[in-house]
C-alpha cells in the first residue's frame, strides 16, 4: 500500500507530526482511538450532511451516478479521471487526486469551463454571527477555531491545482446553516446510517429528490482569501521550526513516505495522545513513552511517577499550567513550584479551597508520597446547616442534532431526552424517585421539562446538579419557549417561571437568581475536597471512585446488595452490588454496555472534549444510534434498559458523594 500523506493524515500530522511515525502500525504502537466510521458518523453527522449536501447540486445524486465508490487509491484515482474526461460540466462525489505523495479525496467537486470548484462538507454550525477571521492589534488572522478545517480544503486545493495547473481551482466549506430551519417533517429520517462489512454508507430513502427536500440548511462559503492566507503564511505544526505551507506538507509527506520519526517537542497536547498502552498491553509498544524518553530522559520508573499532564488546569484563565511548566523542563508533577501555578495578584475571600491552593494541595500530596485525601469537616458542617433537605440530585442527557426533526426547527437544536432523579431525606434514606426517557424521533423538550417539573415543583429541600450543564441546558429551553408563537405551548408560562425558579441566568439583558437554584456539586467538591485517586480529575466518573477508595463507610454499604431493595429504592437495578472486585471497585464498571460491542468509556472520545458534555458522551451516541440506524425491537429494548442504568449511576454517584461528606460529620450512619 502506497505511504501517501492524504488529508487525514495531514490532520493527524497538525495535531503531532510524531503521531504519523505511529499511525498504520497496530501490530507494533497501541492505539487506544477507535478507528471506527461507524460510530464517528454517529457523533458527528458528518455522513449524513455529506450525502444532503449533494442535493444542493443535483436533483437525485443516486441516480446520476456521481459517486466514487472505490476506497482502493489507485481505483479510485483512475475512476475520477474517466470522469472527468467524459465530458466539461459534470458533478463527482469523493473524488481521488495525488500529487506526489500526497492524496485527497475531494467531498464534491463541479467542473465548469476552465474550472474546477472543490467543496469540503463539514457538519458544523455556521450562522450569521460567525466569522473565519479575527482581527488582534490591527491584524486579521484566521480564527484557531477553524483554522484545522480551512487547513483542509487548502490542502485538497493545492492538490488538485497541482495535477490541473491549467485549470482555476476555487475552494469552498458547507457548513450547516444554523439560521436555516428545516421546511420538511422528518428530514433527519431521511438519512440512515448503515454499518456494513468493510465500510459505513448512508441509507437514502428511496423516491428522495432535491425537490422532496424543501429548503436544505446548508450553506455555500467560498474560501479561497482563507487559503491564500494559510499559503502565504507560515504553519504551526510542531515541526522543528514553523515552514510555508508547501514546506511543511513536503516535510511531512517525505517523513511518513520514509516511515522517519520526527520528534515534535512534548507539552500539553500529549494528555490527547493514543498512542499509549493504557490497557497493559504488554506486546505493543507506547509512543507516549518514546517521545517522553526521548525529550524528557526519563526512564520507565519515572514514567510511573504522576506527570505533569495530570495537574488540575481549570479555572487558570487562559494559561496553561501544564504547558509553560513542561515548557521550562519540568516534567513531574513533583517538580513544580509555587511560581509554576501561584497567581500573582492572589485574593480570595470564598470558604473552601481556591483553584491555586487545590493545586498546591495535589502536588505536595505527590512530593510527600501522601495518598490520604483533603476534606474540611467544618466546611462541611456549614454546607450541610446551608443546604436543606430533602436533597434531590438531577442528572441530564442531552444532545443537538444536525439535521432538524421538525418544520420550523433549525440544526444543531437542544434536544434533552432523558433525566435520572435521586431524592435522599434529613436521615439519609435514599430513593431513586423517577426518571424520564424519549428515544422517539420527535422533539421532547417541552415534556422533558413538564415531567421534571411535576417532580421537583413544591418539594422544598436542595437541588444539586454536578457542573454547568443542567442549568445551561434548562436556560436554552427557555430561549425556545420564548421563541415559540403564541398559543403553541398551552403551560409555556408555567414551564418558563418553573425554569427560573431552579436556574441562574448572569445574561446582562436576562440576569436572575431563582429561588431553589439549583446547587453545584462540582464546585463543592472543588472547594472542599480533594483525593489523589482522581490525579487532578473532577469528573464525576473519576471522583467517585476516588470516594470509594476514601470512605470506607461508602465501600461497605455499597459492596452488598442492598440497591434496588426495600432499603433503596430503584427503578432499574434489583440486589445490586456497586462495588466490587470484579469491577475493580468502580461502579462505572458494573454497567451493561449502552452500545453492544463497544465499553461505554470508549464512547467518550467521539464527543467533544467539554468536560460537561462528555460526562454523557455514551448516552449521545446510543440516542443517536436510535435515531439514524434502524434497530430491531428487540435492540431498542436492551439500548433504553442501557441508558436508564447509566443515567441512574450518574445521579446515584452524586448521591454517594454527599453521603460520604455527611457520614464523615455524623449526619448519616
Amino acid at each position: 500500500m502506497p505511504h501517501y500523506l492524504t488529508k487525514s493524515r495531514f490532520k493527524l500530522a497538525l495535531e503531532c507530526p510524531t503521531k504519523l511515525y505511529y499511525t498504520n502500525k497496530k501490530d507494533e504502537y497501541a492505539d487506544e482511538r477507535l478507528d471506527d466510521a461507524f460510530l464517528a458518523a454517529l457523533a458527528e453527522g458528518g455522513f449524513q450532511v455529506a450525502e444532503l449536501a449533494k442535493y444542493l447540486f443535483c436533483e437525485e445524486p443516486l441516480n446520476e451516478l456521481i459517486n466514487i465508490e472505490e476506497k482502493d487509491y489507485e481505483t479510485a484515482l483512475a475512476n475520477t479521471q474517466e470522469k472527468l474526461s467524459t465530458t466539461d460540466k459534470l458533478i463527482i462525489a469523493e473524488a481521488a487526486f495525488r500529487y506526489e505523495n500526497l492524496f485527497a479525496r475531494v467531498d464534491i467537486m463541479q467542473t465548469a469551463d476552465n474550472e474546477l470548484h472543490i467543496y469540503e462538507v463539514k457538519a458544523k454550525s455556521w450562522n450569521s454571527t460567525k466569522d473565519f477571521w479575527k482581527v488582534s492589534k490591527g491584524e486579521a488572522r484566521l480564527d484557531k477555531d477553524w483554522l484545522p478545517y480551512l487547513q483542509d480544503i487548502a490542502f485538497q486545493k493545492y492538490i488538485v491545482q497541482k495535477v490541473n495547473p491549467d485549470l482555476k481551482v476555487f475552494a469552498y466549506l458547507i457548513l450547516v446553516d444554523s439560521d436555516s430551519p428545516a421546511t420538511i417533517e422528518g428530514l433527519n429520517q431521511l438519512f440512515r446510517i448503515e454499518k456494513q462489512v468493510e465500510k459505513t454508507i448512508v441509507r437514502v430513502r428511496e423516491g428522495i429528490n432535491r425537490s422532496s427536500l424543501g429548503n436544505i440548511p446548508l450553506r455555500i462559503i467560498p474560501v479561497d482569501k482563507e487559503c491564500d492566507w494559510i499559503y502565504s503564511n507560515t504553519l504551526e505544526s510542531g515541526l522543528e521550526q514553523n515552514y510555508s505551507f508547501e514546506e511543511t506538507i513536503s516535510k511531512l509527506s517525505q517523513a511518513y513516505s520514509e516511515n522517519e520519526r520526527i520528534w515534535s517537542p512534548i507539552g500539553v497536547k500529549c494528555k490527547k495522545c493514543q498512542f499509549i498502552t493504557k490497557n497493559g498491553d504488554l506486546n505493543l509498544k507506547s509512543g507516549f513513552s518514546e517521545c517522553w524518553k526521548h525529550w524528557a530522559k526519563l526512564g520507565d520508573y519515572d514514567l510511573k511517577k504522576p506527570l505533569t499532564l495530570e495537574i488540575w488546569g481549570g479555572l487558570a484563565g487562559n494559561k496553561s499550567i501544564a504547558g509553560d511548566a513542561i515548557a521550562n523542563g519540568k516534567y513531574l508533577l513533583s517538580e513544580l513550584e509555587d511560581v509554576d501555578f501561584w497567581p500573582s495578584k492572589f485574593s480570595h475571600t470564598e470558604p473552601g479551597l481556591h483553584p491555586a491552593e487545590r493545586r498546591k494541595l495535589q502536588i505536595d500530596k505527590v512530593k510527600l508520597n501522601d495518598s490520604s485525601y483533603y476534606l474540611k469537616k467544618d466546611d462541611l458542617k456549614r454546607i450541610f446547616d446551608t443546604h436543606s433537605p430533602p436533597y434531590h440530585f438531577i442528572d441530564f442527557e442531552t444532545t443537538s442534532i444536525a439535521l432538524p426533526f421538525h418544520p420550523d426547527r433549525k440544526p444543531y437544536e437542544g434536544i434533552a431526552f432523558q433525566y435520572s432523579y435521586h431524592l435522599m431525606d434529613e436521615m439519609g434514606n435514599i430513593e431513586h424517585k423517577s426518571q424520564y426517557l424519549s428515544l422517539e424521533p420527535n422533539f421532547p423538550n417541552y415534556n422533558f421539562l413538564r415531567a421534571l417539573r411535576n417532580d421537583l415543583r413544591e418539594k422544598g429541600g436542595t437541588i444539586f446538579r454536578y457542573h454547568n450543564h443542567e442549568n445551561t441546558f434548562l436556560r436554552l429551553i427557555y430561549t425556545q419557549l420564548q421563541r415559540e408563537k403564541e398559543g403553541m405551548v398551552p403551560d409555556r408560562n408555567e414551564l418558563i417561571d418553573f425554569i427560573r425558579d431552579i436556574t441562574n441566568s448572569k445574561e446582562n439583558d436576562d440576569k436572575w437568581t431563582g429561588i431553589n437554584d439549583m446547587v453545584d456539586l462540582w464546585k463543592l467538591v472543588l472547594a472542599h475536597y480533594y483525593s489523589p485517586r482522581a490525579k487532578g480529575s473532577n469528573s464525576l466518573k473519576d471522583i467517585l471512585p476516588a470516594v470509594i477508595h476514601d470512605s470506607i463507610y461508602i465501600k461497605n454499604k455499597y459492596s452488598q446488595p442492598i440497591y434496588g431493595t426495600e432499603r433503596i429504592r430503584s427503578l432499574n437495578f434489583r440486589n445490586h452490588i456497586w462495588i466490587s472486585e470484579d469491577s475493580g471497585m468502580n461502579p462505572y464498571k458494573t454497567l451493561p454496555p449502552v452500545l453492544d460491542g463497544f465499553q461505554n468509556e470508549d464512547l467518550e472520545q467521539f464527543i467533544p472534549a467539554i468536560e460537561e458534555i462528555a460526562e454523557g458522551g455514551a448516552a449521545m451516541m446510543a440516542y443517536a444510534y436510535l435515531q439514524f440506524s434502524d434497530v430491531t425491537p428487540a435492540q431498542k429494548e436492551l439500548i433504553k434498559n442501557a441508558l436508564y442504568r447509566y443515567c441512574e449511576l450518574d445521579t446515584m454517584a452524586m448521591v454517594m458523594i454527599w453521603e460520604f461528606w455527611g457520614n464523615e460529620i455524623g449526619r448519616f450512619r
